[in-house]
């Protein structure tokens, strides 16, 4: 849609956009375009924007109303080659706080980071999960036997990586999970007997750059894909570079913001929170930096510790409040170090 038709359009970049179509068989005038707009409506806790697109006839003064009242777009469709805009979108939903598609992206699975923690601890347990559903029998099953009990937080770890896609007809792997099987077969000569290796390694502390070194720069290939990584990794070598070797999460999450604050915000805060780290202007309040409880724990347990198995960082996380704000975040192969 062109900038003028869309309101509040400063508050997203590139916006991720919803349209719900509407029709009728043989009266135009007869396209149920309210439902249509409450089906919009219920995607912007996903998206930035929400239109519903039906016949130009079917577009009343009423419905035009409630999208106005809605914060969703409506399109009048004139004929098969022709549309205008009746009424505009206004950038809303997700895009709450997002100034870049990063975040809206990242906002819109609703297998993101949540407030409570990034589902898994070590790297293996989502590449397991790819193997899992490859496997003959239950994927659930050869989960939890193989790899770890926590069923869920291995799923959606692997969908957070993108090895997994999820459809409302089942679980599938992406061509990135895909280049896990081929490597599993690569290595171990099947499915099954990789599976199998997973076992054996279940309960293990050793770091997994150690433990399997092949698999470990698969996962550190798979986790460098992932946008959360690249801006905790960016956020650290500029640190590095400005003379902090050793830095606190705060001294990463206020980096973070500075690289890209919408991502940063998503990463490293609860979103009960926000209204205390983020100021009236929507600038960073650094004075809460210094509070611990402002941190989602998955950014400085789960995701630390993973990148510590996957040989990015020097040390894991911690799930101690306490020991949060002192708990060291260095890179193992900072460029700027070397």
């Amino acid at each position: 849609m062109p900038a003028t038709e869309v309101l509040n359009g400063d508050a997203a970049t590139t916006p991720v956009t919803v349209i719900e179509a509407k029709g009728h068989n043989t009266d135009p005038a007869a396209a149920d375009i309210q439902r249509g707009i409450t089906q919009a409506h219920a995607h912007l806790p996903e998206v930035n924007l929400g239109y519903v697109a039906a016949p130009a006839p079917s577009i009343t003064d009423t419905a035009r109303a409630q999208a106005r009242t809605l914060n969703v777009g409506v399109i009048g469709v004139d004929s098969t080659d022709t549309a205008h805009v009746v009424e505009p979108a206004r950038v809303t939903g997700a895009g709450e706080f997002s100034t870049t598609i990063d975040a809206v992206r990242l906002q819109a699975t609703t297998h993101r980071l949540t407030d409570g923690s990034f589902p898994v601890n070590h790297p293996k347990n989502y590449l397991g999960y790819a193997l899992a559903l490859a496997a003959d029998g239950d994927t659930d099953a050869v989960y939890a036997d193989n790899v770890i009990n926590a069923i869920s937080g291995g799923r959606r770890g692997a969908i957070l990586l993108g090895l997994v896609d999820d459809q409302p007809t089942g679980d599938s792997l992406t061509h990135l999970g895909a280049e896990v099987i081929r490597f599993a077969r690569q290595q171990h000569g099947s499915v099954t007997a990789a599976l199998a290796e997973f076992d054996t390694w279940t309960g293990k502390s050793t770091r997994f750059t150690e433990l399997a070194p092949r698999w470990a720069q698969l996962a550190r290939s798979v986790a460098v894909q992932y946008e959360p990584t690249r801006l905790i990794i960016t956020a650290l070598e500029r640190l590095h570079d400005s003379g902090i070797r050793d830095a606190s999460l705060a001294d990463v999450a206020l980096e973070a913001t500075r690289i890209n604050q919408p991502l940063a915000v998503e990463v490293f805060f609860t979103q009960n929170r926000r209204e205390d780290v983020l100021t009236a202007d929507g600038d960073i309040n650094e004075s809460m930096l210094t509070d611990p409880t402002v941190y989602k724990s998955g950014i400085h347990f789960q995701f630390k510790y993973q990148l510590y198995h996957l040989g990015i960082l020097t040390t894991g996380g911690t799930d101690d409040k306490d020991d949060v704000l002192s708990d060291t975040w260095r890179l193992a192969q900072a460029i700027g170090l070397l």
